[in-house]
């Protein structure tokens, strides 16, 4: 009967060697307990999803409202698309100029910290490398060094501030090669596209990406192919306040501003359209044509960039952040000198601006431009596309972010907030990411804004925007009921004034090396004169066609 009996495994054996094989089972349990561990975390690692790519696209100088989604009349069709199947974030904030709005975008830190130039600390780039990302940059890089040394696999584009955009400039490589091939109906905004392109469907599919494409577009010199420009010749003869306003009408069907908001007053130093000549109205027409041909030649780029992720696959594992590194460029200092040189906006070899008449219309609703700490300088029409992780697509964003939160919203999105390889945390940076509000999450911002450039300077809270133009002295605005900076309330809060200056100062100091503030007057640079618009600004004298070069274009 014995033989019938079942026995439960090792039970036989214990009745024998009880002690010896204790130990045993015990060794065995740990090895099968090891094994199925393994298996859970090889399970786990085939169910887990890849890392995203993740694609920053910048335009440079480009308006809030300029692209058709943010209410411009300027026809953007692919950036439309990101924003009707992603999400806006309308009160994106910039840096007001170029090169350390870069700054602050790559690093995360406000831009004293780290210099003009990035002197200090480490940027995106560096970072997602080191964490198994491969990294590249296509177009201006405008920082220190050379992008092949900070962390950039792959480098197409110029390393200065501006270039031609038919001519290039001697500062172009490709990687750390010096590139000269400007033959051959070279465009630069063409040139990038493509590059982008290339860099995307040269990728292994099983590592992740991290594009930078900086665009130079729609920066000076104001330069496009003339099929391009003509088709938006003629349509600018309305003028800037026509413009302005059908864009102020589009964004508030949009949801972007609210009907009841107070709108600024028309510019104290910007003549009225219908004070100007025909010749005048004629040139101008063509610069802001120019500058429209610009923008859409951009989309198209950035379409093609979109045609390919969705070609190979792996659009639906790509995170894309759209914005603008400040507003629009109100100045015209070398009109003179092109037309000496029988140049005309638009043609290769030709340095145009905007000009304040376009920039007004372009920053619609803002106050104030490029270089500027108020809204038109530092308000970017930002939009960010993640078709597989974005809640409520289609939706608005009014939660004020800055550009110092792109960096740790990209390294959480890539896990390398959290990674073994980096040490960075969101303890780190001056930004906050906000992943959360893209997950449709409760976000809010923690501290205040700070903002600097020459002799313009701003601290921005929940409630108050305190401004400076010009060294003019400060203005004071409720954010709440005066979101766009037409009441100024300094006089009335002089305690509001002092207490947000002592923090704006304390931050000047714990970020710039503890130095005290010193101003540069913008009056001693020959590049940027006086913007203010309520009387301080130098007047805008719009620059007339020459007979001799009307039929160009």
């Amino acid at each position: 009967m014995r033989g019938n009996k079942r026995l439960r495994p090792f039970e036989f054996n214990l009745k024998i060697h009880r002690p010896v094989n204790f130990l045993f089972i015990v060794l065995l349990g740990l090895i099968l307990l090891g094994c199925e561990e393994k298996q859970e975390e090889q399970t786990s690692d085939t169910k887990s999803e890849p890392r995203p790519n993740i694609i920053l696209i910048v335009a440079d100088d480009l308006g809030y409202s300029d692209i058709g989604s943010y209410g411009g009349e300027i026809s953007t069709p692919n950036l439309d698309e990101l924003a009707q199947e992603g999400v806006r974030l309308s009160n994106m904030h910039n840096a007001g100029m170029c090169v350390i709005s870069r700054a602050s975008m790559l690093t995360g830190q406000w831009w004293p910290r780290v210099g003009f130039g990035i002197e200090k600390g480490s940027n995106i780039a560096q970072v997602l490398k080191k964490d198994g990302y491969r990294t590249g940059l296509i177009g201006k890089w405008h920082l220190k060094g050379e992008p092949n040394n900070k962390g950039f696999d792959h480098f197409f584009g110029f390393l200065g501030g501006f270039s031609s955009y038919f001519n290039g400039s001697p500062d172009y490589r490709l990687n750390k090669e010096k590139y000269d091939d400007f033959d051959n109906g070279f465009y630069s905004t063409d040139a990038f596209s493509k590059n982008a392109v290339d860099f995307v469907n040269k990728n292994d599919p099983s590592q992740p990406f991290f594009l930078y494409l900086s665009y130079q577009a729609p920066h000076n010199p104001l330069q496009a192919p003339k099929e391009d420009i003509e088709k938006y010749r003629g349509s600018y003869l309305k003028g800037w306040q026509v413009v302005r306003e059908a864009r102020i009408e589009n964004q508030i069907k949009m949801d972007l501003i609210q009907p009841e908001t107070p709108l600024p007053d028309y510019p104290e130093n910007l003549p009225a359209w219908n004070s100007l000549t025909p010749q005048q109205k004629d040139l101008e027409d063509l610069r802001m044509s120019v500058y429209a041909a610009m923008v859409e030649r951009m989309d198209t780029g950035i379409g093609q960039l979109m045609a390919a992720l969705k070609a190979n696959g792996q659009d639906k594992r790509t995170l894309v952040i759209f914005l603008s590194d400040n507003g629009t460029d109100s100045f015209s200092v070398m009109d003179a000198a092109m037309l000496d040189k029988g140049l005309l906006p638009g043609d290769a070899g030709s340095n145009y601006q905007p000009g304040t008449g376009w920039a007004y219309a372009s920053v619609a609703p803002k106050r104030l431009y490029k270089i500027s700490q108020h809204g038109g300088g530092v308000k970017t029409g930002a939009i960010t596309w993640w078709p597989e992780t974005i809640e409520k697509n289609k939706s608005i964003h009014m939660e004020p972010l800055h550009v110092v939160d792109i960096m740790p919203t990209i390294l959480e999105v890539s896990g390398s907030l959290k990674s073994s390889n980096n040490k960075e945390s969101n303890n780190f940076f001056a930004g906050k990411s906000f992943l959360p509000l893209l997950k449709g999450d409760d976000w809010k911002r923690d501290a205040p804004m700070y903002f600097q450039f020459i002799d313009n300077r701003a601290i921005r809270t929940e409630q108050w925007s305190l401004l400076e133009i010009d060294g003019n002295g400060w203005e004071l605005y409720d954010n709440t009921k005066d979101p766009l900076e037409t009441n100024d309330l300094a006089n009335e809060n002089p305690a509001k004034v002092s207490e947000l200056e002592k923090d704006w100062l304390e931050w000047w100091k714990s970020e710039g090396g503890n130095l005290d503030y010193q101003p540069e007057s913008t009056s001693e640079s020959p590049h940027y004169q006086p913007q203010g618009d309520r009387g301080s600004g130098d007047m805008y004298v719009p620059t007339a066609m020459p007979d001799t070069l009307r039929l160009k274009y």
